[in-house]
This record gives structure tokens, sequence and C-alpha cells, in this order.
């Protein structure tokens, strides 16, 4: 399963899965791998929440993003929100919203777990999955990044293993329409190695920038980290995401701390 496929393949859980939660089919197989689909989906969250949420959330945080590539011309954009509704000691909950549905996330920001998570479809149906083990959401995932193991950098010569996110050494600025951000920026930092030229080396490095600002909250949507499953490094402290190919914040305020 190549890298593009594999993230479709995530999108679609994350859209679809709610839509057909509990309903059983007539045809087994189907119904198997409709359980093995779910099972997948809630790995996937389990998995990446870690990296999602700043651990100096407040009640209020929020943020908005807009997504470049889910219009055509003459339509409005895809956005996706998220918002602290409510901070109880060290425990949040985190509310999102895309395309109709709405998921909710109860986390302990102390020991970083994901006490519970559940949501409404865009039929306004509740779905409250019951959480995996730690176990079953490690094996699931190495199952899935197997499949997808070498595809991702099979353009790049076999001394470039696995590509790395490095902050670059100048910060930019990103205007939001109300006011100019600083951002620290992160790069795919591709090796000096026999058959990437410079050009090749800096056109790869401006394509994968990340921009990040400790001035909006690190709120992180599900759908977008389907992109950095390989790169958990690139989410370390609580900088939150301004900008990158696809995302780019619309909204945001963060309560003053």
């Amino acid at each position: 399963m190549d890298k593009c496929r594999f993230t479709v393949l995530v999108s679609c859980i994350l859209l679809l899965s709610w839509c057909t939660m509990g309903w059983a089919t007539a045809d087994e197989e189907e119904s198997q791998s409709e359980y093995e689909a779910q099972r997948d989906m809630l790995a996937y969250v389990q998995s990446t929440f870690p990296y999602r949420f700043g651990s100096d959330l407040q009640a209020g945080d929020f943020v908005q993003y807009e997504i470049s590539d889910h219009h055509s011309q003459g339509e409005e954009p895809e956005q996706c929100s998220l918002m602290v509704q409510e901070r109880n000691g060290i425990v949040v909950t985190v509310m999102e919203q895309f395309e109709g549905n709405t998921l909710y996330y109860r986390i302990d920001l102390q020991s970083n777990i994901l006490l519970e998570y559940w949501g409404f479809d865009e039929d306004g149906i509740e779905q409250r999955p019951a959480l995996l083990s730690s176990s079953e959401v490690e094996t699931r995932m190495q199952t899935i990044k197997s499949q997808n193991f070498g595809t991702s950098t099979h353009t790049l010569p076999q001394s470039i293993s696995k590509p790395l996110f490095t902050s670059l050494a100048q910060r930019e600025t990103f205007s939001t329409g109300r006011s100019s951000i600083d951002c620290l920026v992160r790069a795919l930092d591709i090796p000096v190695v026999e058959g990437i030229t410079p050009q090749v080396r800096q056109a790869v490095q401006e394509l994968s920038k990340v921009y990040f600002s400790e001035s909006v909250p690190k709120l992180l949507p599900a759908k977008f980290m389907a992109v950095y499953l390989d790169n958990p490094e690139l989410f370390e402290g609580n900088a939150g995401l301004v900008k990158q190919s696809k995302y780019q914040v619309s909204d945001f305020y963060r309560v003053d701390r």
C-alpha cells in the first residue's frame, strides 16, 4: 500500500466509520471487515492523540483550520475546528468538528492518557466506542505501518531510510488576516547524498515545511495526523500548528496562561 492510498484509507475510516459502527450486515465477511476497520480506526485515534494536544491547554482554547485541497473553485473550503470545552484539574474535554461530525476527547494531560472518546455523526447519531488496550493499539499500528514500510521513500536513495524533520534556522511570519504570527519552521532534512541535487533537496524542504507557534493552542486535527505517522518527533512541545501544505489556521484563540 503506497503512502497516498494509506492516507486515503485513514481519512475514509475517520469520516465513514461513524455511519457504519454497530450495524450488522447479512454477509459475514463484510461484517468482519467492517469490524476490523472500526478497530483500526480506534487504534489510529489512540496512537496519534498523544501528539495532538498540548499539555498546557485551558478551557476556551480554540483553533479553526481551512483545508485547501477539499474544495474546487467557487466552493467554500472545508473547515475543521477544535475547542477545549472544559478543564477539570488535569483533565480536559476537547471537541473537534469537521464535515458534519462532532468528536469528543477526554484527556488526562498529566499522564497523556485518552480517558474517553465519543461523538455524533452527520445524522446526529451518537457513537461511543470502547477503547482498545495498549497492546492491541500497538499490534494494529505495527501492521498498518508494515504494509506501508519503505514505500513512502521509494523515490529516494536506499541510504535514506527515514527522512526526519528538523527545525530551520530562520523563523518566518504568517499572516491570518487579523494578525501576524511569528513561526518556528520545520522541514524534511534530506541528507547530501549521491542522486539528490541541491535543487531537489531545496524543493523537498520547501514543500515539506510545517509552521508552528506558541501563540496558537496545540489542537491538531485527527485527519491531519495520517500524513505524519512516521514522524511523531515533529509535534514535540506545546507549539500549535499554523500552516502546512494543505492546512492553515484561519482563526484561533488562546486563553492567557
